[in-house]
């Protein structure tokens, strides 16, 4: 059997890395995506990447701030190895020290050691950036494609016409970035990249997994029933200015919140209550529906923000798509434009106060309230998308 070592010194306190390997949430703010866990001896561990990689095990042993012991069985290997992780406390932070031991010298374990080396390294620097100063690695190092995702299924595929029904359905492109770029529209479904199949996002992350900026992909996509080939070239991801307070968040991205709410109210004022009712068609949403839309949005935001706030997410294998009920039943609701951008206001009104009361304690958590920060600043990308599809409605509905 062999054995492999690392050290990293963490400026934080032993008691904030000894919850980055016992907590379900914060595994998944530095190693892996989704994660269950129950630090005690005997109790279970789970974690699992996008794609195909899992790892199971138990504790084994777990002392607090100084010491967690376990099992790790990952996919397709040989047998269980063992992991432990000590923790010592200096006087500017932690001395972790981890050792993964009991891993095969024999063909059937040819590279995996290596790789668990690198991997190890890779994410103990990761777990120090989050620490230390918030800053998740797997975002900020990572490109993007500068997409929205929507609803794909065998309905949806035969009202675009598209002979597929599996894909990325695009919902929209951010402006200036490789998919706008490269003439990505709403409604294509992008099916594979660089040869890999894509079915959602799940398997969109894993492609992107050792992806830099400036890389340059082969991206094949359904638009109707054309099938296309492009190359792609891969966008940096736009890092926002982290703000220093909950109070400050809300100073940053209300303007944000005010310019849509201008656009959208000169919108509906210029148009009919009956052309703001029309869909251009039964795959489309009228502009009535897209204020629904971004009412839930909103909600599912905020409690998200709590959820991150309380150090408990829930975790998905995957986008589960829009639930056209509920946007009737808000739609049915609120029955006019008039009530419906009044509620998307009020909830709108509510989440810049909820940032503004963010407590003192919580900005400890660095990685914590970066997430927080990080993505009500991504807001303004979702809100763009929704308003050109309330103007393309609003123009079909003048022809109809």
């Amino acid at each position: 059997m062999s054995t492999k070592k690392l050290e990293k010194f963490i400026q934080a306190p032993s008691s904030e890395v000894f919850l980055y390997f016992t907590n379900s949430t914060a595994l998944k703010d530095w190693l892996c995506d989704v994660a269950t866990a129950d630090p005690r001896p005997g109790g279970r561990l789970y974690m699992w990447w996008n794609g195909d990689y899992y790892t199971s095990g138990e504790y084994l042993k777990v002392v607090k701030d100084e010491l967690i012991s376990f099992t790790w069985f990952g996919r397709g290997e040989p047998h269980a190895t063992r992991l432990d992780v000590t923790l010592k406390k200096r006087k500017t932070g932690t001395l972790l020290k981890l050792i993964h031991r009991k891993l095969g010298n024999n063909s059937k374990w040819v590279g995996i050691g290596d790789t668990y080396e690198k991997e190890w390294s890779r994410n103990l620097d990761n777990l120090a950036s989050v620490l230390e100063n918030g800053e998740d690695l797997r975002i900020t190092t990572r490109p993007m494609l500068g997409i929205f995702i929507n609803d794909f299924n065998a309905d949806i595929a035969d009202k675009l016409g598209v002979p597929i029904v599996q894909g990325l359905r695009l919902g929209g492109v951010v402006e200036g970035l490789g998919a706008q770029k490269a003439g990505l529209k709403s409604d294509d479904v992008i099916t594979r990249m660089d040869g890999s199949e894509i079915t959602g996002a799940a398997s969109l992350s894993t492609f992107m997994h050792d992806k830099k900026t400036g890389d340059v992909v082969e991206v094949t996509y359904y638009r109707c029933s054309d099938k296309v080939t492009i190359p792609m070239t891969l966008s940096g991801r736009p890092i926002p200015s982290i703000p220093a307070s909950g109070l400050e968040l809300s100073k940053q991205v209300e303007p944000v919140y005010h310019q849509y709410e201008g656009e959208i109210e000169s919108l509906l004022k210029a148009n009919t209550e009956e052309d703001c009712a029309k869909a251009p068609n039964d795959n489309e949403w009228s502009v009535k529906e897209v204020l629904a839309h971004l009412i839930h949005t909103e909600l599912g935001w905020q409690n998200l923000v709590s959820e991150i706030m309380s150090g408990h997410e829930g975790a998905y294998d995957d986008f589960g798509g829009n639930i056209q009920a509920h946007i009737d039943g808000t739609v049915s609701t609120f029955t006019t434009k008039t009530d419906l951008f009044k509620e998307l206001k009020n909830h709108n009104s509510e989440t810049l106060s909820m940032y503004s009361h963010i407590p003192v304690e919580f900005l400890s958590r660095k990685g914590k309230f970066w997430k927080l920060a990080y993505q009500a600043n991504q807001n303004s990308y979702h809100l763009q998308t929704h308003l050109e599809q309330m103007r393309s409605a609003i123009a079909s509905a003048q022809k109809q």
